[in-house]
């Protein structure tokens, strides 16, 4: 297109040097007035050549910027039709990085911050332990109190066991006396039950009459037959006194090993509403069966293994945070347990020692009196 536009002007510019060229005045000279008729209409001729030449050369020019406006605004439009596609394009890509960013912020923090499954069971297990722990002290009150009257208000000695050897006959005797119709026990775990170590020790919880049978356990363990009382008349004497503060003297000695095994009696007692406040399947549980969930629910079950595999960093943290303070509460109940025993350490040592004391005292006071 512009090699024709270029071609047409420079054929005009032609035409306009041809005619100046070609119409010089053919009158001879002193014929001015034939010269000056021939040069008017020659510059006419050039004048309109020349015009003619412009007026073409504006054409041409015109059709020349029309041109060249139409391309560029083509262009124009396709610059803008790529630079609308490309925004939109990046646009696009941008909300889906942002979108996928969000998506992975989310899953992130789902996997960081969303609790265990074991979560609220583990909460409700630990509430649910605090409250039977203070009903386990009560009931250690209450059986360590019943003890102590065993101990100091005993009526009769022999009824008292009379009383228990009925009741072992009744309630928990042997296969042997079974077999001979002496006792109507038919179930094999209550057969001695008040005499065997295992009934207070071998179970995480006792049910139904178990828990009457290790508390006779107890009671025979450690004072079957109980000093009898004087009548009260006779406590206001010096005498009276020595026998009254050798009772006292004898309950604080039994009641040693009767707190260390009343302890563990009442661990093992069911507590009404205690499984299900603990999330547990089963509604009366023993505080000791509690304890015994939260460590075989993970150590003896595959789905905490499988739990645990799945875990995040974060929750391996939170997982493991758990059974450290798990692990402090069983730190703080050895500690108890180890003080009973050196509570025990103790008072075994006292009896002992007061026993050599008194064996000597006797020999040095006979030595002493010449006798």
């Amino acid at each position: 297109m512009r090699n024709n536009i270029r071609k047409h002007v420079v054929t005009a510019v032609a035409a306009v040097l041809i005619a100046t060229i070609a119409s010089p005045a053919s009158a001879c000279c002193g014929d001015g007035k034939v010269v000056a008729t021939a040069e008017a209409i020659a510059g006419r001729g050039l004048s309109s050549a020349v015009g003619e030449a412009v007026v073409a050369v504006v054409a041409w020019l015109q059709l020349l910027n029309t041109t060249i406006a139409a391309g560029f605004g083509k262009v124009s439009a396709e610059i803008q039709r790529q630079t609308a596609a490309t925004r939109v394009m990046e646009e696009g890509s941008t909300a889906v990085r942002t979108q996928l960013f969000m998506e992975k912020i989310r899953a992130d923090a789902a996997v960081k911050y969303e609790l265990s499954p074991r979560a609220c069971f583990e909460v409700s297990a630990a509430r649910a332990s605090t409250t039977a722990g203070e009903e386990i002290h009560q009931a250690v009150v209450d059986v360590s109190r019943k003890l102590a009257a065993h101990t100091l208000f005993t009526a009769n000695t022999s009824a008292a066991v009379s009383k228990m050897h009925d009741e072992h006959v009744s309630k928990y005797c042997s296969q042997a006396d079974a077999d001979i119709g002496r006792c109507q026990v038919t179930d094999p775990t209550l057969q001695n039950a008040d005499i065997r170590a295992d009934t207070l020790l071998n179970t995480p919880a006792y049910a139904g009459v178990q828990a009457e049978a290790v508390s006779a356990f107890v009671r025979n363990l450690t004072n079957t037959a109980p000093t009898q009382m004087i009548p009260r008349a006779l406590e206001a004497t010096p005498q009276g006194k020595t026998f009254v503060a050798g009772q006292y003297i004898e309950q604080a000695r039994a009641s040693l090993a009767a707190h260390s095994l009343n302890t563990q009696l009442t661990e093992r007692t069911p507590i009404k509403g205690l499984g299900t406040a603990a999330g547990l399947n089963k509604a009366d549980v023993s505080r000791q069966e509690l304890i015994e969930s939260l460590v075989r629910n993970r150590f003896e079950s595959p789905d905490w293994y499988k739990m645990v595999a799945g875990f995040s960093t974060e929750n391996m943290l939170r997982e493991a945070n758990k059974m450290q303070a798990q692990a402090l509460w069983m730190d703080l109940q050895r500690y108890k347990t180890d003080e009973r025993i050196s509570a025990l350490t103790a008072g075994y040592l006292a009896i002992t020692a007061k026993q050599d004391a008194e064996a000597r005292m006797r020999a040095l006071r006979a030595a002493a009196e010449g006798r």
